[in-house]
This record gives C-alpha cells, structure tokens and sequence, in this order.
C-alpha cells in the first residue's frame, strides 16, 4: 500500500467519498503500524557510544513537539472543513480527511517515536526528560492557513527524515540503528500525507499554490532559511512553543553536542532542498529544479490574483 496522493481526483474522478478516504488511512495505518516494546522487549544496548546518546538526547525532545502540532491541524481542519462546507464541499472533504489523519494516526504514532527515543534515552544511562522541559515542548505554534502549515510540517518531517536517516547509518548500537531506521520510515510517510493534504488544498481551491510556494521558500532560502536552524547567525525570538530544530546543540565540550555531519553536512542540506523542492513541485504542479526556479516561481505568484474558492488547480501551477 501506499499514501494517496492525488485526493482531489480520486474524490472528482474516482468518486472516492469521505469515508472511503477515512478506511484508506486505516488500512494503511494498520499495514504498517509496529510497537515501541515489542520492539524493545528484551532487548539492550550492546555498544554505548556519547554519538548515539547525543543523537537520542535531541530526538527524544524533538519529538515532544509533535503533539501541540497534531492537535492544531486537527482542531482547525475542522472548523475550516465546517466553515466551508457550502461554498467549497470538495475543500471541506479534503480537510476533514487532513484532520482526521492528524488526530487519529499522526499523533499516535508520533507517540510512538516519543515514547521510543526516551526508553532508549534512559537505557543508555541519561535521566528521564524533566517534567518542566516536557510541558515546555507542548506549546502550541501561532496559527497559519492550512495549506502553509501542511508544507510546514513537511519541511520538518524532512529534516527529521534525513537527520533520522542518517543516524540509523552511522550510529554504534544495533538497537538505536534499529529504532531510528524504524522511525525514518515512518518519518517518510508522514512527509508524503502532508504534501498529499498541501496539493489537495490547493487543487480544491481552498487556498493559493502561492501558500505552499512561500512556505517551501522560507524553508530553503539561502543562508536564512529555517532549514538551517541553530546554525543561523541570527535567531528568532519564540514565544510560548519550541523549534526542536533551532534547538539542537553543537558546541564543543557540550556532553549532548549532535555530530555536524549527522545533521547539517553539505551533503545532508543539498538533500534536504532536494526534497522541499519536490514536495513544493508535487502540491503546485510546477517545475522545481532548483532554489532559485521556486524564488522566481513564488515571487511570480505574489502579483497573480488569489484562486476563488472551490476552483481547480491554481493557475500559478501551470
């Protein structure tokens, strides 16, 4: 099986309905679904290496972050899908779909990765994440249109993905290789359910190909883009939620210092915009083939008129 990416028209051509759309992510989440201690049953850590403790310090926190997020598309995905539900009824199907798979498969198993990395975190010899710096990590991110917040999180699963990836690689321990192999996949999936919702956001009408296109941009700009995180010269100030990415710690000296080159690496970044890039072109319709084509593409996108709700496919994506 595999994510549904062309909602839209399996909705339009194909006659797919809310509920047939609803068992799709069911059947597909129970194919794939594993569980945190039947993995970990029985099982310990053969080579401790401070690699590996610092790469299971950041993830463990990163992942504290999902929840907040989950909980926000799912909540707005359906006061929006309410809100236009007579003018726009191919729009409001596709967001009770995006919230519906935030609430229900996102969340759970983003509680997965949560629950692993901090099992792990604790049998490596590190003490449980504090109560304080949990609570911390559930504040809820400002509010944004939908089709912007769904290419925000796929920007971050990403980052996650290729970060992730890349310590299941290199890491010393067969079982951490295993849990963020494990997680990585998952990681993947969830990168193309929020491109899939971004698409159908904007093949429905609900919003502009020019959200999606300032989202992608903002991630990947040169030198100032989110995707560069702690290693920005100048940080943004947060109120009241966190940014496990401008988080990650790299001083030398610094016990839980994440190793460069399984983060932010040359190598690593170029595959990062790579996949921005073709998210970006997926949810727009248009040609992406470098940082500089989704400059000129957003920028061409700020002087055309905004789609009208309930139209087709955004003419910026032709």
């Amino acid at each position: 099986m595999r994510v549904m990416t062309n909602i839209v028209s399996a909705i339009v051509n194909d006659g797919l309905t809310l509920s047939g759309l609803l068992r799709h992510q069911q059947r597909y989440h129970e194919h794939r679904r594993w569980s945190v201690f039947e993995v970990l049953e029985g099982r310990t850590l053969e080579q401790l290496h401070p690699e590996d403790r610092a790469a299971l310090w950041h993830a463990a926190r990163a992942e504290l972050t999902t929840q907040p997020a989950g909980i926000r598309l799912a909540q707005l995905g359906v006061k929006l899908a309410n809100e236009l539900q007579h003018d726009n009824p191919l729009g409001a199907t596709v967001l009770h779909a995006a919230a519906a798979w935030s609430a229900r498969y996102w969340l759970e198993e983003e509680a997965h990765h949560e629950v692993a990395y901090g099992v792990l975190l604790e049998m490596i010899g590190d003490e449980p994440i504090p109560q304080q710096e949990v609570v911390e990590h559930r504040g809820f991110f400002p509010d944004d249109n939908y089709a912007r917040v769904c290419m925000l999180q796929a920007c971050v699963e990403i980052e996650a993905t290729v970060a992730y990836g890349e310590i299941a690689t290199n890491a010393h321990d067969p079982l951490v290789r295993e849990i963020f192999t494990r997680i990585t996949r998952d990681e993947v999936q969830h990168k193309q359910y929020f491109v899939a919702f971004a698409q159908a956001l904007v093949d429905a009408g609900v919003y502009d190909a020019k959200d999606v296109l300032a989202m992608a941009y903002t991630w990947v700009r040169p030198k100032g883009g989110e995707t560069h995180g702690s290693m920005r010269a100048q940080q943004t100030k947060r109120e009241g939620y966190v940014n496990w990415w401008e988080r990650v710690r790299k001083d030398e000296g610094d016990d839980h210092a994440l190793k460069h080159d399984w983060i932010r690496s040359e190598a690593l970044q170029a595959k990062k915009v790579r996949s921005v890039l073709r998210g970006a072109a997926q949810a727009t319709g248009l040609a992406l083939g470098d940082v500089q084509q989704l400059q000129r593409a957003y920028f061409r996108s700020l002087a055309r008129p905004a789609v009208a709700s309930g139209g087709q496919r955004s003419s910026v994506a032709h």
